[in-house]
């Protein structure tokens, strides 16, 4: 990945996604790959079993990354890219595609983060006018159950 500090494992704590809506424990690890992509995992619960979603990220020239599922979602495509990153938090935003809508997602290194820290940084994407179709519908997707 272009910023090293972003590999490992983040977890999903504000989203304007509805994706999140009916699944839990949200959390995405990116771990570089020899050939410049990374390997992208996806995991949450829904119904109380774990689920998965593996894809592959490639680096776009104009600096966004292009997503492709492997196995069962391989024939699905996103575009996304990094709004914001400061340690411990990271904030991507996601293009709309035929089966997701267009979205932020604001991810941090623990599921249960200083809830006054998270929203010192909801506060700061007013600054941030790609950010600005999102903020009002971010909610925090449940962690820890």
């Amino acid at each position: 990945m272009s910023h090293p500090a972003l590999d490992g494992t983040w977890y999903v704590v504000r989203t304007s996604l509805p994706f999140w809506r009916r699944r839990t424990d949200p959390a995405i690890t990116y771990s570089p790959l020899p050939d410049g992509r990374v390997t992208d995992t996806v995991t949450y619960r829904r119904r109380g079993r774990e689920r998965v979603v593996l894809g592959l990220d490639s680096a776009e020239p104009d600096g966004t990354w292009r997503w492709r599922g492997v196995g069962a979602t391989r024939l699905l495509t996103s575009r996304w890219r990094v709004l914001a990153h400061e340690e411990p938090w990271l904030v991507t935003l996601f293009e709309r595609t035929p089966f997701t809508a267009a979205g932020l997602d604001l991810c941090w290194r623990t599921p249960d983060p200083d809830v006054a820290a998270v929203e010192r940084v909801v506060a700061s994407l007013a600054g941030l006018a790609d950010a600005a179709p999102y903020r009002e519908r971010l909610f925090g997707p449940a962690h820890g159950g």
